[in-house]
């Protein structure tokens, strides 16, 4: 096989697909694409193992089981050469507007600003944050929102943790979040992160770490985080330290039933919680560190 990307449309009942979608992008470590009745992932040729197909067969079964509905192993398999990749995944990336003044732009789309809009341009490349999917709004609204009410000079510092595209780190700055750092341990993520700040020379205050959040320096007015509830959960003592006392933390990529307890590792860590913010079964989790 060449170089290029597998495609996989798994189907799936449409009311269960973002939950499927989180287990995928677990798994393999890549973004994935939440479609009418099925989730779309890729993986690189080059790195994908040699069984992907079987462990992939397998984790949907199971999921299907678990929840109780059939199954029938129907899994879409294509295969995309490099230059055909490019085009299939940007068919559905258009411009989107996010909260009140937020847009984000592709690169390959023209778009004229409106009045007070706050434009960032993207190329996603492999990672994951383009704006479209549910927990990414939720983390660009709730950031537009803590910037508009934060009343007090300095302007907030703010860190992005697993910045992914590089999405809510670059926004964050051109909402006028000072300074703005951000990080990653997928090499490939800070490499695109970094050249989709190239994109927005009014985001190029931000910087790029490579690793965990132990490796970024200081502590924050604001810190988000759009992982997952397992990440969330085994780094709590981590992002805790990130956070200035009196200081702001955005947690996403929560299922409904996952709030409880992710909420409850934070409070005992110093937190209380704001409130919370739901799009379809995804939740952001706003906390106040007390300490």
């Amino acid at each position: 096989m060449g170089k290029g990307w597998w495609m996989a449309d798994v189907p799936c009942p449409e009311s269960v697909c973002d939950e499927l979608a989180a287990v995928l992008a677990d798994l393999f470590g890549v973004g994935v694409q939440v479609q009418d009745n099925a989730v779309r992932l890729y993986l690189s040729a080059e790195k994908a193992a040699s069984d992907w197909k079987t462990v992939l067969e397998k984790v949907v079964e199971n999921f299907h089981a678990s929840l109780g509905l059939p199954w029938a192993g129907a899994v879409n398999y294509g295969f995309c050469e490099d230059a055909d990749w490019n085009a299939r995944w940007k068919e559905g990336f258009k411009p989107l507007r996010v909260g009140r003044r937020l847009v984000i732009t592709p690169t390959w789309e023209s778009y004229t600003p409106q009045a007070h809009d706050v434009v960032l341009t993207l190329d996603p490349g492999m990672a994951f944050g383009t704006g479209h999917h549910e927990t990414t709004r939720l983390c660009l609204e709730w950031l537009e929102d803590v910037m508009a009410t934060w009343s007090s000079a300095p302007a907030p510092s703010l860190l992005d943790v697993g910045t992914g595209s590089g999405i809510l780190a670059l926004a964050g700055a051109l909402l006028g979040f000072r300074p703005v750092m951000a990080v990653d341990n997928d090499a490939d993520a800070i490499e695109i992160a970094q050249k989709n700040q190239i994109l927005n020379p009014k985001a190029a205050s931000v910087q790029f770490f490579m690793g965990t959040a132990e490796n970024v320096p200081g502590r924050f007015a604001v810190v988000v985080a759009n992982i997952q509830a397992g990440p969330l959960m085994a780094m709590a003592d981590v992002l805790a330290q990130k956070v200035e006392p009196g200081g702001r933390l955005g947690l996403c990529g929560l299922l409904e039933e996952q709030v409880s307890e992710v909420t409850r590792r934070y409070e005992a860590l110093g937190f209380g919680k704001e409130r919370h913010r739901q799009a379809g079964p995804w939740v952001l989790v706003a906390m106040r560190c007390r300490a």
